[in-house]
């Protein structure tokens, strides 16, 4: 026995020397590999690398999906602090997240094959947007690298939300629900600094960028646009976070709804800073829904006094800025007159383009963006593409509305209302917000499907083989 007892433990110690060793041996690997790669390639395209195979590591989809999210909100801010001042959509950091979604829905295949269910209509919106894709490639009218990155974010993550919305994919709705009004605390703090002091990582960008619209590269003259790539996609990822938190302080009892009521307020400044008045006109209008459509009694109370809250803040930003920055010292918050307001003018220009949809059958696929999602796919992925994206988007609100006026998944049903509104003043899909908006589409489509089979008692074992799924993956 006593040999028996001998072997054993010094086979257990030898596995363990050998682990040991073996996981030495894959660290040292990893670090010659990521030397070789930093050496070979330059450091955007070692941290591309290193980033993708961090998160592909887990073999864990739900996992990976969770490593997108957070990464959201910073990639952008990674890209400056090591150099990426290009501001190209082409940047290898640019399309790190896009590529692990992509990696998502390969993985999903055979999932997606086993259940071929999903949102019939949203499903058919998709096949347009491909058909219409593959014209514009055919066609091959002066094909930009950015025009084709363009086509491929939209196909992405319009695909990831009919791949969530059939149960193919894990919903991480719960995960994004929980830590996305964090993140936005820490992106808003982040905002405020570089409003008041202006880093010079920030400052270069911004010289580099060419862009005109958000203000002059010093202190308190600039748009803040955080941690994110431009003043849109900033003020749009903390509106999110604002619908999210406020949602949550609407369905929630106990701490967590001061929690979230103080970070809503909280993130209400650098929001405000960033000078982008679509993302406020979304937190209203998903507000307004959830007044009308979920909120009961005293509860009702909530939206209201975050409004009051919201315009004496502006007032208050207004006030307190206007004779130390020439951003708010205009009318861009303080007054508004369709006649001579430049930014609406212009939104109204583009929607003209859409009288004369036949000269679009076929994309451009070029650098050249549209502040609307629906003429930014008409001019430059075609007219299917436009019309599947807006068929698309209707669908959408039409299972966000259904599930709040049935108090399901309401703080991605409020979301997905936010990031519809958003959609009017540009391609959402472009930045990494469309991502959120995405998964957001997903789980409230997910959820909606799900409960019209309920009521129609259509469940042919496939909510089974969706908890399968969810739990194995």
């Amino acid at each position: 026995m006593r040999r028996i007892e001998t072997g054993v433990r010094l086979s257990t110690s030898l596995n363990a020397v050998a682990g040991q060793y073996q996981s030495l041996t894959i660290g040292v690997i990893f670090t010659i590999s990521a030397a070789f790669v930093f050496s070979a390639v330059g450091l955007r395209f070692a941290v591309f690398t290193l980033l993708l195979l961090g998160m592909a590591a887990s073999f864990n989809r739900a996992w990976m999906l969770a490593a997108v999210v957070t990464l959201v909100p910073f990639v952008p801010l990674l890209r400056r602090i090591i150099g990426g001042v290009s501001g190209a959509d082409t940047d290898p950091l640019s399309v790190v997240l896009l590529a692990a979604i992509a990696v998502v829905l390969v993985a999903s295949m055979r999932q997606l094959v086993e259940i071929r269910q999903g949102v019939r209509t949203y499903n058919i919106a998709v096949l347009l947007l491909l058909v219409s894709i593959a014209v514009s490639l055919f066609a091959g009218r002066g094909a930009s690298l950015n025009g084709i990155f363009a086509a491929a974010a939209v196909i992405v993550c319009t695909c990831l939300t009919a791949a969530v919305a059939a149960g193919a994919v894990p919903d991480v709705w719960p995960f994004v629900s929980r830590w996305l009004p964090s993140f936005g605390v820490l992106s808003g703090a982040y905002g405020l600094f570089q409003f008041y002091l202006l880093p010079s990582w920030d400052k270069v960008w911004m010289l580099n960028s060419g862009l005109r619209s958000i203000g002059q590269a010093i202190p308190m003259q600039v748009r803040i646009f955080g941690p994110s790539e431009a003043p849109g996609p900033y003020a749009f990822f903390l509106g999110l976070c604002v619908t999210i938190a406020l949602t949550k302080a609407l369905t929630i009892r106990g701490r967590g709804r001061v929690t979230s009521t103080v970070i809503a307020a909280f993130l209400l400044f650098p929001m405000l800073v960033s000078g982008v008045r679509t993302a406020i006109l979304g937190v209203v209008i998903a507000l307004c829904a959830i007044l009308i459509l979920r909120t009961r009694g005293a509860a009702r109370l909530l939206p209201i006094v975050f409004l009051a809250g919201l315009l004496v803040a502006l007032n208050s930003v207004l006030g307190r800025l206007s004779s130390t920055s020439t951003l708010f010292a205009g009318t861009r918050y303080g007054s508004f007159n369709a006649a001579t307001d430049t930014s609406f003018q212009q939104r109204l220009e583009l929607l003209s383009l859409l009288k004369s949809p036949q000269q679009f059958l076929a994309g451009r696929l070029t650098d050249d963006r549209y502040d609307n999602v629906v003429v930014d796919l008409l001019v430059n992925l075609g007219i299917l593409a436009a019309i599947g994206l807006a068929l698309s988007l209707a669908v959408v609100a039409v299972a966000a509305v259904s599930n709040l006026r049935s108090g399901n998944h309401e703080v991605a049903a409020a979301s997905a209302l936010f990031a519809l509104v958003t959609a009017a003043s540009g391609n959402i899909y472009l930045s990494g917000f469309g991502i959120l908006a995405a998964i957001a589409f997903g789980s409230t489509l997910r959820v909606w499907r799900s409960r019209k089979q309920t009521i129609a008692g259509t469940h042919p074992g496939q909510g089974v083989r969706e908890q399968r799924t969810h739990v194995q993956h």
